[in-house]
């Protein structure tokens, strides 16, 4: 898929249509991850109009969320107190100080992308924060691994991958591994040594990651086989594929992960892209059996592209353009919509605060808090010239979000193009932008370190 065609994907999908209109398929994680979903979407949209057509043609991270991808770019990635945001351009990668919101001096990153440096996609923090690892991909078409030493602000070593496509990124909860996903392989890397592992064999393409609390399982999404795959860590080899059971919608992917506080239950979200009520999903997995229980209906309209979890696990709470839905863990019930406002556009993006005490969706025009106690909606924050496929990063201390602007704008061919661009800071204690920080482009992952 050329970047021209995705391009004019993600103007329909995060354009202003109402939410019963068709919603070309723009997200699968973050989050970590927005960027990453949204190429993993794209693809499925297009693999499902050649069915179509044959039978009558994947989100700052945050991240991506991802990657989103997509949905969960955010919050703390570790326990330690972090100093500084790193915003990732696609070839460097800015540090930002959180204390006072200042750009430093951009950190180069090699591995052989556009201007000798790397092309990134998406990154992750290690769990004390004292190291980024970058993925992206290199001249040779492989995987890169880049890893920043946040004490020094420095890059390397770099870890190559040829001939492979990498989607995600995932530490493990010690802290001694990383993870990354590609189209049918996840390959380990020792950080001790930095070195790659035996790729570990997955059934189809992987996206979204999710660990157990105790690091000892990885669930991989595997979201055009509409199924997900535990890995032991202990061993780093893939369990069997548990199969989900869902609706037989010519347009519908899987497209986020999560696992309760507890470890017992991992929640899958099916989004369909028509966006009618009732035809998006989301699927509990029992983790003691790795069995897929009963899919829940999510009553509102629109397209869900993501969910988070509720610190205490009672809830889980699932976006869907114009409301998030809340779902009762110990019921497996979806409870009364919570509507966004009608002048926030089709949000895209939710993150939950470190604090568990709100919730932060995404739209085109700005970012909408949520109070998680009384699910009180608050006055959209509005961001001018927001990214199309950026992230929304909270900061680990909760006091700022980040969310990638473009801040010059040009029409060519009926086409949006962007140029120049950076990070718009967004304080969480009175709700309100402030100025861009101008780092040249948006940003490709935003993470945190020391």
């Amino acid at each position: 898929m050329d970047e021209t065609s995705l391009r004019t994907q993600l103007e329909v999908a995060v354009s202003d249509e109402p939410p019963l209109g068709h919603l070309v398929s723009n997200s699968v994680r973050a989050g970590r991850r927005i960027r990453r979903r949204r190429l993993a979407a794209g693809a499925a949209s297009l693999s499902a109009a050649a069915i179509v057509v044959v039978s009558l043609v994947p989100a700052l991270t945050a991240g991506t969320d991802h990657r989103a991808g997509l949905s969960r770019p955010a919050a703390a990635q570790f326990p330690s107190p972090a100093r500084t945001a790193y915003v990732d351009l696609g070839s460097g990668t800015v540090p930002i100080s959180l204390a006072t919101n200042v750009a430093g001096t951009p950190i180069k990153v090699p591995g052989g992308g556009d201007g000798g440096g790397l092309n990134v996609t998406s990154a992750a923090a290690t769990p004390n924060g004292r190291a980024i690892y970058e993925i992206g991909t290199g001249q040779d078409g492989g995987a890169v691994v880049t890893a920043i030493d946040t004490a020094t602000n420095t890059a390397g070593p770099t870890i190559t991958l040829p001939n492979f496509q990498p989607t995600d990124i995932a530490i493990a909860p010690n802290g001694k591994t990383a993870y990354v996903g590609g189209e049918q392989d996840v390959v380990p890397i020792n950080l001790a040594t930095n070195t790659a592992g035996k790729p570990i064999r997955i059934p189809t393409r992987s996206w979204t990651m999710a660990f157990t609390p105790d690091g000892k399982t990885l669930y991989v999404l595997n979201p055009f086989e509409r199924s997900v795959t535990p890995i032991s860590t202990a061993t780093n080899t893939a369990l069997a594929p548990i199969k989900l059971t869902v609706p037989k919608a010519e347009l519908g992917y899987l497209s986020d992960i999560a696992i309760t506080p507890n470890g017992k239950t991992a929640y899958v979200l099916y989004g369909v892209q028509g966006g009618r009520p009732y035809a998006n999903w989301v699927i509990p997995i029992d983790l003691a059996t790795n069995t897929a229980l009963g899919p829940i209906e999510i009553q509102t309209p629109g397209l869900a592209s993501g969910l988070v979890i509720a610190h205490g696990g009672q809830t889980v709470y699932v976006l869907s353009t114009r409301a998030v839905t809340p779902i009762d863990t110990a019921t497996n019930q979806a409870e009364a919509a919570i509507s966004l406002p009608a002048n926030a556009g089709n949000a895209y993006s939710i993150a939950l605060a470190p604090n568990g005490k709100m919730m932060y969706a995404l739209s085109p025009r700005g970012v909408v808090p949520i109070r998680t106690a009384s699910r009180t909606v608050l006055p959209m924050i509005k961001v001018p010239q927001i990214e199309p496929i950026t992230e929304l990063a909270i900061a680990p201390n909760g006091k700022t979000i980040y969310v990638g602007t473009s801040t010059r704008r040009s029409r060519q061919g009926g086409l949006t193009l962007d140029s120049g661009g950076g990070v718009v800071p967004i304080s969480t204690a009175t709700n309100t932008a402030g100025p861009v920080i101008n780092l040249g482009s948006p940003p490709a992952a935003v993470t945190f370190g020391r």
